[in-house]
């Protein structure tokens, strides 16, 4: 086969290629089975029509093709189709080669720095940095050996096999120089023609078969080079002791072991083989004496310009492919934009709203579509009233449809109370001053209290009346925005229930099932707003009456002369409770008058019971959730 010309390196791709894409087309067509199956359960045939107008079968089939497409190429990348060819330029060392290293004891010896064993390493892992193109391998040995790394390309694994070479890794003492090279020889690729491998030991073989063992590797064609490390004067070896400190090594009768390096062995192996025999250095230099050698006519380098053919392409059809598979997720199947808002806070919009017809409504589908544009255009009140027209007049073909969009318009309504309030970090900060005022005022009249003179009574008077109509204010605010939580409850629960509603009756290509999750959690949190503003009127109720008491006790002190007016008195009795907005018993001025007050105390268990008033289905408040107990930090929800 010419590699020059397109071809597929894995062909056997392409056969699960058109596997997939005849199951990905079978999946379609049941879809598109159960969709019809579907909607024929939801409409009557002549209204089926009617509802799927907004639908485009065109615009489906293309997305179906797009991604039948992009599986194709998917297919084609994995095949990793392959032409053309491609330079290799310059000169590097491309054969396979096997390290085998030497770790037993003697490596250890220091004559040259930082000693033999890290010395080899060093300069394997330099040469093959900045030489290595071929597949590389290593041999760790000792009184046995060991293939710490097989032939690979992937030059970080074979440092770090590299790396953890040490004294310690073959538990076998001595220096068996044949067993090395016969390991070496068996993790060489057998079909190359030339196989290399280089020995880097001080050549102390204690069992005296290296020369033997290494021309018996000649005749298969194996190629040894030899480098020595160390130096012919060698030194003492030192080695970690029990105690972990290095130590000199003493052989049976005591005396300090010496390790000197054995050129006449080394020399002798690789003659045997057709190698050469370099001494290691202090920079490794023996390695690069060894690449000059190859290339100078060893036949084990590529030189000059050569090209490679069946270059990999592979990039193209996956590039198509994700720009198809984008391109499937932005093609929508609706022929055009839909006619509505989105819910505040991000709950997911109706799906098949139709145009609303320009006549006067007559039909359910006509107050349908007339409720459809009120929304549109912000006339929630109106809409709702076409919406629950079209209900009433019991089309079966809409009423999923119907009760979906009269659930948004219904959330819209209490979103649209809330929003005529202050917020509620505003009420909070007006409570806690009015309550900071309150405070003073009491601390400020229950001194005068204690004082005969009528300029401190007076001014205590005048400032506790101040402090109480700010209390009084404040809680205004509170009740008016109670009125409207209450308002804003009412139109959820409402939007809930259609949400429920439109679900249960299966309407496609809606999230009425989610819509109504969210609306759940948002009339819960609504509730826990009501729980802690309604705390806040209770401590404002309270203060009031406290400071209405000793206001009571003062005026009783100070002459009626000294009054801004008749009829300030404040009257006798029960002290301010929390008051239900609904029952509208708010303290209040009354007649003009200062102090003439309607009020009702309520128990704390009276107030939990009315608290559950406000709560969503299957959520009840008890005044033990309010008392002693912190509010719960309100997590975040991503979808809204």
């Amino acid at each position: 086969m010419n590699s020059l010309l397109p071809h597929f390196a894995e062909p056997h791709w392409l056969w699960l290629g058109l596997l997939a894409m005849a199951l990905l087309f079978a999946l379609h067509r049941r879809a598109a089975a159960a969709r019809r199956k579907q909607l024929a359960q939801v409409a009557a045939p002549g209204a089926l029509a009617e509802l799927t107008r907004s639908h485009s079968p065109a615009r489906r089939r293309a997305k179906e093709f797009l991604l039948l497409t992009a599986v194709a190429l998917l297919a084609l990348t994995l095949a990793r189709p392959q032409w053309g060819t491609r330079d290799l330029r310059g000169q590097t060392f491309a054969e396979d080669v096997v390290f085998v290293l030497d770790c037993s004891r003697s490596m250890l010896a220091a004559d040259v720095s930082p000693d033999r064993l890290e010395r080899a390493k060093l300069s394997i892992r330099n040469f093959a940095r900045r030489h290595g193109a071929g597949r590389v391998g290593l041999v760790a040995f000792a009184g046995g050996a060991f293939l710490q790394c097989p032939l690979t390309f992937d030059y970080a694994a074979f440092e770090e096999a590299l790396a953890s070479v040490d004294p310690r890794t073959i538990p076998t003492g001595g220096t068996d120089i044949g067993l090395a090279l016969q390991e070496a020889a068996r993790a060489l690729d057998a079909k190359h023609k030339t196989k290399l491998i280089v020995l880097l030991t001080d050549g102390e073989d204690l069992e005296q078969r290296g020369v033997k063992d290494a021309a018996a590797l000649a005749r298969t064609g194996v190629k040894v080079f030899t480098l020595g490390v160390g130096t012919p004067a060698g030194t003492e070896v030192r080695a970690p002791g029990p105690t972990g400190q290095m130590e000199l090594v003493r052989d049976e009768k005591g005396v300090v072991v010496k390790s000197r390096l054995d050129e006449a062995t080394l020399k002798k192996i690789a003659q045997a083989t057709g190698g050469e025999y370099f001494p290691l250095g202090r920079l490794g230099e023996g390695l690069i004496k060894i690449r000059a050698h190859l290339e100078a006519g060893g036949g084990t380098t590529l030189s000059g310009t050569t090209s490679s053919g069946g270059v990999d392409r592979f990039y193209v059809p996956l590039t198509l492919a994700l720009i198809l598979l984008v391109a499937e997720s932005l093609l929508g199947t609706r022929r055009r934009a839909i006619t509505t808002v989105l819910l505040a806070l991000g709950i997911s919009f109706p799906a098949n709203l139709v145009a609303a017809t320009t006549n006067a409504p007559v039909t359910a589908r006509d107050h349908y579509n007339a409720g459809t544009k009120q929304f549109a255009a912000g006339k929630l009140d109106t809409a709702e009233a076409s919406l629950q027209t079209a209900l009433d007049r019991q089309e079966e073909s809409l009423q999923p449809a119907a009760l979906y969009n009269l659930g948004h318009v219904r959330f819209a309504q209490g979103a649209a109370e809330l929003k005529k309030i202050p917020g509620e970090k505003t009420i909070r900060a007006d409570s806690e001053r009015a309550l900071g005022s309150g405070a003073a005022a009491v601390d400020t009249v229950t001194a005068a209290l204690a004082s005969d003179s009528m300029p401190v009574l007076v001014a205590a008077y005048q400032r506790g009346r101040g402090a109480k109509k700010e209390l009084n204010a404040a809680f205004d605010v509170i009740r008016r925005a109670l009125e409207a939580h209450e308002r804003t409850l009412e139109k959820w629960r409402l939007a809930l229930q259609d949400f429920r509603g439109s679900a249960e009756l299966g309407l496609p290509g809606t999230n009425a099932t989610h819509n109504a999750a969210v609306v759940e959690r948002t009339i819960a949190e609504l509730v826990d707003r009501i729980r802690q503003q309604q705390m806040q009127a209770m401590a404002l109720a309270n203060k009031s009456a406290q400071l209405n008491a000793l206001l009571k006790q003062l005026r009783g002190r100070i002459p009626k002369d000294q009054c801004n007016g008749p009829g300030e008195d404040e009257p006798d009795g029960d002290e301010p409770g929390f008051v239900m907005v609904e029952q509208n018993r708010i303290p209040q001025e009354a007649g003009g008058k200062e102090g003439e007050e309607k009020e009702l105390s309520l128990s704390p268990e009276e107030i939990g019971r009315l608290l559950n008033q406000y709560a969503p289905p299957n959520r009840r408040l008890s005044m033990s959730d309010q008392q002693g107990k912190p509010q719960p930090k309100q997590p975040k929800k991503s979808d809204w």
